[in-house]
């Protein structure tokens, strides 16, 4: 499988309504530091997720140096993530930080990660013929390429709307970072799953419906906080 196999799903994702909804709701979010700093936080639960997923299904002698240098990024990832959503909750007049990961501390933060949770359970379930160390190495794969696949539609807008509203960090370097491991993936999925990319399809396809029900999730809490905003203005 070549790169371009996979940057066609990335083009496609970038096409489709979602990208639109996620434009939407960003322009939502982004001019409220309080609200910021939840989603930033939620985005660096996801990450340490990915990561936390990648030490428990990766076998010492899988991991090579490309192995090492893909938990190393999405470590960093999460941790600046972690800064940017701290130094947002700081600025806020609100009153909320965002020490932890937990629901509370983010923004469908629960919602965010059962999307990881349940995409690896697919994967798993594709992979139903492989045994033992192959199939968690090919399950590594597999969730990988969605998740890299979904990164490389999603980092692209919010760095766009971070932009436009002038907001005090950037996601470039995440960008760049996601296009190397869409590299590595393209180029290790199909030695791994065989020309017939088993699983690769329904897994993509199962992604793009829970990356749907975490918007919805995000939608639905930047609705009940804009409602209690409007409700302490009244009262005000």
């Amino acid at each position: 499988m070549d790169v371009l196999s996979l940057k066609r799903y990335v083009d496609a994702r970038a096409r489709h309504a979602d990208a639109r909804r996620l434009e939407e709701l960003l322009d939502r979010i982004i001019p409220q530091p309080a609200l910021h700093a939840r989603f930033v936080n939620t985005l660096a639960r996801m990450e340490y997720v990915g990561v936390r997923k990648m030490l428990k299904s990766r076998r010492a002698e899988r991991i090579d140096l490309d192995g090492l240098q893909h938990l190393l990024d999405e470590a960093v990832h999460a941790l600046r993530l972690k800064k940017a959503a701290t130094a947002l909750s700081a600025a806020s007049t609100a009153g909320l930080g965002v020490a932890t990961f937990s629901d509370a501390d983010t923004l469908a933060g629960d919602a965010g990660e059962a999307y990881f949770q349940a995409l690896d359970r697919r994967a798993e379930a594709a992979l139903a013929a492989f045994d033992g160390a192959e199939r968690a190495e090919a399950n590594y794969l597999l969730t990988s390429a969605a998740i890299e696949v979904r990164a490389q539609a999603f980092y692209p807008i919010y760095e766009q709307r971070l932009r436009a509203h002038a907001a005090p960090f950037s996601v470039s370097a995440i960008t760049k970072d996601e296009d190397r491991h869409l590299e590595e993936m393209s180029q290790r999925l199909g030695v791994v799953l065989g020309q017939e990319r088993r699983g690769l399809e329904a897994v993509l396809a199962e992604e793009e419906a829970l990356y749907a029900q975490f918007l919805s999730a995000a939608e639905a809490e930047v609705g009940a906080s804009e409602t209690d905003e409007q409700r302490r203005a009244a009262e005000g």
